[in-house]
């Protein structure tokens, strides 16, 4: 067995009720949280759930709504400072990764009032003030990463920030995603799904950190029928909950792949959200192996019979309509085989070719070009 590292210090707190549960944890962060979250119709249980237990541990809280998605760093510098002059001693990222990774951008500046929003690209010895994470869907993982990704406009791309934050606590409680609309149930899915397929077929990936995939291997396929039918009861949103958290985790120790970085570009210049942007390349990312060794193992534990039939399910939940030309994915190609890095965690030889084939084969179905 080769040699290997494993480090995972957020505590997992999973359950029904688990914020209620173990509230007498929160006051040991301080008296005054920063509470970053995005506003939706309706009742906002995670957020009701977190409100009440401030007030009963006498803990004072600001709310802040103005995180968008993908958040940019002129976003994070605006709500940093509003963070610091509330003299803040722990912020709570409340949502999907948007919230969870801006929570941890800002922690970072309001430790660091000295720096910008893009000295975080930089400077990866930062510290953050405490992080707390709450879920309310099940794609990123990012409460129990140490990433956080960020737009920057001045590159037209997504980028992690150098300091690597890891959310103190994670409380996973399925409840908070039981309103979540069946279009960003399927997106989140498979964006976990993703997570696990990347590590797994990574340079970095261990002995630990694959046996922790294929859990979530196992447990996606006992949701695809559901997801199929559209039927996403509690026990399948636990199930979710966990495939979500498993590729968070394992995405930590390696790090993830071609798709993700791939992705970033659709999700700039195309609009198209994060999941379903790596949902349309992942099939053709895993054609281009010439060992099939691992994909083939993907493929038996996730319940699918061949690559054609997974890229075939994957597509029926994505249901996407995306306009690009060739133009735009040369350029796409260019500049993503320029950042040599990209390719490092590649386990076979790839370069700009692979990288427009995936994204040919993917945008391009049927031979239509634009």
């Amino acid at each position: 067995m080769e040699d290997f590292e494993f480090y995972m210090p957020t505590r997992i707190l999973y359950g029904k009720g688990c914020i209620a549960k173990n509230k007498s944890l929160l006051s040991k962060y301080g008296k005054r949280a920063f509470i970053i979250t995005y506003q939706i119709p309706g009742r906002h249980y995670a957020l009701e759930d977190i409100i009440s237990v401030f007030d009963e541990e006498r803990i004072k809280y600001t709310i802040c709504t103005d995180i968008e998605e993908n958040p940019s760093t002129e976003t994070i510098e605006k709500v940093a400072k509003k963070a610091k002059e509330d003299n803040v001693d722990f912020i709570v990222g409340v949502g999907g990764g948007s919230p969870i990774d801006a929570a941890k951008a800002v922690g970072v500046l309001v430790k660091n009032p000295e720096k910008s929003g893009l000295d975080l690209f930089s400077e990866a010895n930062l510290e953050s003030i405490p992080i707390l994470a709450v879920p309310t869907t099940a794609g990123t993982g990012s409460e129990v990463t140490c990433f956080s990704v960020l737009t920057r406009n001045d590159k037209h791309t997504k980028q992690a920030i150098s300091p690597r934050v890891f959310p103190e606590i994670a409380f996973l409680d399925a409840t908070y995603l039981m309103g979540m609309p069946d279009t960003l149930t399927r997106a989140t899915a498979i964006d976990a799904l993703c997570h696990c397929i990347e590590s797994y077929v990574s340079t970095a990936s261990s002995f630990m950190s694959r046996a922790i995939a294929e859990i979530g291997f196992r447990t996606f396929s006992e949701c695809v029928q559901s997801m199929k039918d559209g039927d996403y009861s509690y026990e399948v949103r636990e199930k979710q909950m966990l495939i979500s958290t498993i590729g968070g985790i394992v995405n930590t120790q390696t790090g993830s792949s071609l798709p993700h970085g791939m992705s970033y570009f659709l999700t700039h210049f195309k609009k198209i959200p994060h999941g379903l942007a790596c949902g349309l390349l992942i099939k053709e990312y895993l054609a281009i192996f010439k060992d099939k060794t691992k994909i083939n193992r993907i493929l038996e534990l996730t319940g699918f019979e061949s690559l054609d039939a997974f890229g075939q399910f994957i597509d029926s939940m994505l249901q996407l309509d995306i306009k690009v030309t060739e133009e735009e994915i040369e350029e796409y190609a260019e500049e993503f085989a320029s950042q040599k890095h990209r390719f490092k965690r590649h386990p076979e030889p790839a370069g700009k070719e692979e990288v427009l084939q995936i994204y040919r084969k993917s945008l391009f179905k049927n031979n239509q070009k634009l």
